[in-house]
C-alpha cells in the first residue's frame, strides 16, 4: 500500500509537454488545380488533455479544401524522449498559376497543467505554374491517373433487334481520376445536332483507399440519344487531354464512337412499353442451367419417396371420404343389409334394392 501511494505521489508533479509543427506535402512540380497536403502535428511526451483540434488559418493564392482526411497517429525519438503525436492533414489548391502561400501564424494552445503554450509556424511556399502547351485552361485536368471507360445500352419497344424511330440508345460514360476532387472533371457527353437527347444527372463520388484516405474522384455521365425519324446517328468518340502529374507530361484517353442505323417507327399505339433490350451475362446463364440440372438430378433420386408421400396423401384422402357403419345403425335383418350395399344405393335407384329403399333412405 505504501508503494502505490509513493508512485501516485511520484506521478503527481509530472506534467504533458507538448509542440506543433507544420508541413506542405507537394511534388516539385505543381500545376494549377492540383491539390496539395498541408499537415499539422501536435507532439506530447504524455498525454493530450485536451484533445487537439484543426487550426484555423488562412491560405493565399489558394483555396483550402473541405476533404475530409483521417487523422494519424505518429511517433518520434528526439533526446531520449519518445513523443506520440496526431497528423492532421488537409488539402489545398491554387487555381492559377502564382505561389502558393500559408502565411506565418501563432498558435496557442493548453496542456494538462501547464501555462498556455504558444508556437510560432514558420510561412510555407510552393511555386504553381501552368505545363508546356495549355489549350483550354478552363478544362485543365491534372491527376495522378486517369481511366475512361463506356457501355452503351439500347432501349426497344419491339421484339426485333433493330432500332426504330421512337427507341432510345443509351451512352454511359465513366471518369476515375486520382488525386483531384470530382469537380475538377469537365463535362464529357454532348447533344448531337438535329437529334433529341435527354441528359440525367451526373454522379460525382470519391474514391476511397483501403483506411480510408481520398484517394480520387469518380463521374459518371449519363446521356440518352432519342431519334424521332429514320436515318443513322453517329455517337462520336470521345477525347479527354489531361496532364500526368506523376510523369509530367500530357496523356490522351480516347473512347471509340459508334453508327447506329435507325428504321421507321412501327404502327403501335401509345400502349406500346419500352422495353430494356441488353444482353443476359454468360454467367447467368450458366447458373440458370447448372440450377436446372441440379434440380432434376434431385428430383431424380428423391422419386421414391416422392411416389411414397403420394401414396400416402391418397391413401389418406380416400380414408377421410370412406364411409364408417356405426353400431347403433346397423338394420336387423342381415340379409338384407348384405344384399343391399347402402353406398352403392345412393348412386342407384331405389327400386334395385329388393324393392325397398336402402336403410337411413326410409
Amino acid at each position: 500500500m505504501r508503494l502505490l501511494w509513493l508512485i501516485v505521489f511520484l506521478t503527481l508533479p509530472c506534467h504533458a509537454a507538448m509542440n506543433i509543427t507544420r508541413e506542405l506535402i507537394a511534388p516539385e512540380h505543381v500545376v494549377p488545380g492540383q491539390p496539395v497536403r498541408v499537415a499539422v502535428t501536435f507532439w506530447t511526451d504524455g498525454w493530450f488533455n485536451p484533445p487537439p483540434t484543426w487550426p484555423d488559418f488562412p491560405v493565399e493564392n489558394g483555396d483550402l479544401l473541405t476533404t475530409a482526411i483521417p487523422n494519424q497517429l505518429v511517433t518520434r525519438r528526439e533526446g531520449g524522449t519518445t513523443w506520440s503525436g496526431v497528423r492532421m492533414e488537409r488539402q489545398v489548391a491554387a487555381w492559377d498559376q502564382g505561389t502558393l502561400r500559408l502565411p506565418a501564424q501563432e498558435i496557442t494552445f493548453a496542456a494538462a497543467g501547464e501555462a498556455p503554450t504558444t508556437v510560432q509556424l514558420p510561412p510555407l511556399e510552393k511555386n504553381v505554374t501552368w505545363p508546356r502547351d495549355v489549350q483550354q485552361p478552363d478544362r485543365f485536368l491534372p491527376a495522378s491517373r486517369l481511366t475512361l471507360t463506356q457501355q452503351v445500352n439500347t432501349h426497344t419497344t419491339h421484339g426485333d433487334k433493330g432500332l426504330r424511330a421512337g427507341d432510345v440508345i443509351e451512352r454511359v460514360v465513366t471518369v476515375r481520376a486520382g488525386d483531384i476532387s470530382p469537380v475538377q472533371i469537365p463535362q464529357l457527353l454532348f447533344a448531337i445536332p438535329g437529334s433529341h437527347s435527354q441528359r440525367l444527372t451526373a454522379k460525382n463520388s470519391l474514391i476511397m483507399s483501403g483506411r480510408g484516405d481520398i484517394d480520387g474522384a469518380q463521374r459518371i455521365e449519363t446521356l440518352r440519344y432519342l431519334p424521332i425519324e429514320a436515318g443513322e446517328i453517329v455517337l462520336p468518340p470521345i477525347k479527354l487531354r489531361w496532364w500526368d502529374t506523376t510523369h509530367q507530361q500530357w496523356q490522351l484517353a480516347e473512347l471509340p464512337g459508334s453508327r447506329y442505323t435507325v428504321g421507321p417507327a412501327l404502327n403501335a399505339g401509345a400502349e406500346s412499353v419500352l422495353k430494356g433490350k441488353t444482353d443476359l451475362p454468360v454467367s447467368l446463364i450458366a447458373l440458370f442451367i447448372a440450377l436446372t440440372i441440379a434440380g432434376c438430378m434431385a428430383l431424380w433420386f428423391l422419386r421414391h419417396a416422392l411416389r411414397r408421400s403420394g401414396q400416402f396423401l391418397t391413401n389418406q384422402y380416400r380414408r377421410f371420404w370412406k364411409p364408417t357403419a356405426l353400431p347403433g345403425l346397423v338394420p336387423k335383418n342381415r340379409s338384407i343389409y348384405e344384399a343391399c350395399d347402402p353406398w352403392r344405393c345412393v348412386s342407384q335407384p331405389v327400386r334395385l334394392c329388393n324393392g325397398r329403399p336402402p336403410f337411413g333412405l326410409e
